[in-house]
């Protein structure tokens, strides 16, 4: 969401203020022998209005803390602003469910925008709100994988982690915090979600699961295109290999190796995919959701597009709250996002490598150049090779492969069309010419033996 948006919110957040001066200022202190649970929580919302545009309000919204933070201390008052402000943070959660946001989404915006300490609350949360939809005998295998991957699951023992009663006021004691650094954590973390936008809906939210998840299980391998989980894990373990080791003749090695795998599984997938499907190809585009870490997050995004439009995927960018969508097929979205992984990593060590001999290459324009020029140049070599795969598959499968191929891209494309309807393309701008020639040559050296293969399935 844009900055206007969130200034909007915060200005219907600051008419929603309780007890407000002309100038912002509350008029008194509360009192919480008169305050209702309504009024409080008014207050809150007002002040995660504020929260999220602090370096205009700073001073109000620490009136606002304050006053709570009274009430949270008073051994007198009944009311406990961190019960309500749990529940604030709980409807939010179930609201951005409703708006097509994933717990793992909703964890990676709020990292980005806050602490790690508001990390740990907004996982608490979630936890919290999977006990209380029973996530665990409910939810999608999908959102269980999620849950744990956020450390809010132990699939073990199949329960929740933590999310009990009052989880607001278990974080805060966990996090040894007095009651002004909770709620000032606690608002920015609402703040943050209130001003999250909507998202395309990929998964079924928690108001629409059925009463069991039991009997549920996912689509075997060999008819959605998806890899063999022991082939997955070498192929991982062949890339890693090649980031890791200094000898180019090694590197090839592995890559070579993993290209041979990834070659097999993508066309015999997008071939088998086919006879099981016939014209139904359509039903094959699945999506997921890549989360793109600062700094330098449009310039990494757009290497993530070129791999992905090379190998027969589309990304789609939200830099507001720093998501790529990436819609294909499951054997497509595998390969491309292991590729990308690989070459982030290759890209971030030769950037590294590129500024260690002169400190006046260490600036922002130059690793953006550089980034945005290895993208160039990769994408350049990966379309090279996706040629040189596809003529190599032709000769394997025949003329029957070229329609395949190309029924596959245009339902990529169309699903990407009916989920984005209103999709622009991001302007290129002038770039540090140092950085663009630095990171074009980091990308001539790096190892793409495994994009060699996956471009094999694109049309």
């Amino acid at each position: 969401m844009g900055k206007h948006n969130q200034q909007r919110r915060a200005a219907n957040a600051r008419r929603a203020a309780p007890h407000q001066r002309s100038d912002g200022a509350p008029s008194q202190s509360p009192n919480s022998a008169t305050l209702t649970d309504d009024a409080i929580i008014s207050m809150l919302a007002s002040a995660a209005g504020f929260a999220v545009t602090a370096d205009k309000q700073g001073d109000y919204l620490k009136r606002l803390v304050h006053d709570l933070a009274a009430l949270e201390i008073d051994p007198l008052s009944p009311k406990r602003p961190s019960r309500l402000l749990g529940t604030l943070l709980h409807s939010s959660v179930s609201r951005l469910y409703e708006a097509g946001w994933q717990p793992a989404d909703i964890v990676h915006n709020v990292k980005r925008a806050s602490t790690l300490r508001a990390t740990r609350l907004i996982v608490a949360i979630i936890a919290h709100e999977a006990r209380s939809t029973n996530a665990v005998q409910r939810a999608p295998q999908a959102w269980l994988v999620q849950l744990d991957d956020i450390g809010a699951y132990d699939p073990s023992r199949q329960s929740i982690i933590g999310g009990h009663d009052q989880p607001v006021a278990v974080w805060t004691r966990s996090e040894q915090l007095d009651a002004d650094e909770m709620l000032s954590i606690g608002l920015l973390v609402l703040g943050v979600l209130a001003t999250a936008p909507r998202q395309t809906r990929l998964m079924a939210p928690p108001s629409a699961w059925g009463a069991s998840n039991r009997g549920i299980m996912p689509t075997p391998a060999a008819s959605n295109g998806d890899i063999d989980a022991k082939a997955l894990k070498l192929i991982r373990a062949l890339l890693a290999k090649a980031e890791a080791t200094t000898f180019e003749a090694e590197a090839e090695t592995f890559t070579t190796k993993a290209q041979e795998m990834m070659t097999r599984y993508s066309i015999d997938a997008a071939v088998l995919a086919s006879a099981a499907r016939g014209t139904r190809v359509a039903s094959g585009v699945e999506s997921r959701r890549v989360h793109i870490e600062s700094p330098y997050a449009d310039e990494k995004a757009g290497l993530l597009s070129v791999i992905a439009g090379v190998n027969g995927a589309r990304s789609i960018w939200s830099p507001d709250i720093g998501i790529a969508t990436v819609m294909g097929f499951p054997v497509d979205l595998h390969l491309a996002d292991l590729l990308f992984t690989s070459l982030l990593v290759q890209a971030t060590h030769a950037s590294a490598e590129a500024t260690a001999t002169d400190r006046r290459l260490r600036t922002p324009s130059f690793r953006r150049a550089f980034l945005i020029a290895f993208a160039d140049r990769i994408g350049e070599r990966l379309e090279a090779t996706r040629q040189h795969a596809s003529a190599g598959a032709a000769q394997q499968y025949g003329a029957a492969l070229v329609p395949i191929l190309a029924n596959r891209d245009a339902a990529v494309d169309q699903a990407v069309a009916d989920s984005f309807p209103n999709i622009t393309t991001m302007a290129s701008r002038q770039v540090n010419a140092a950085g663009w020639y630095a990171g074009r040559a980091a990308a001539d050296r790096a190892h793409i033996g495994a994009g060699e293969a996956i471009a094999a399935t694109s049309g």
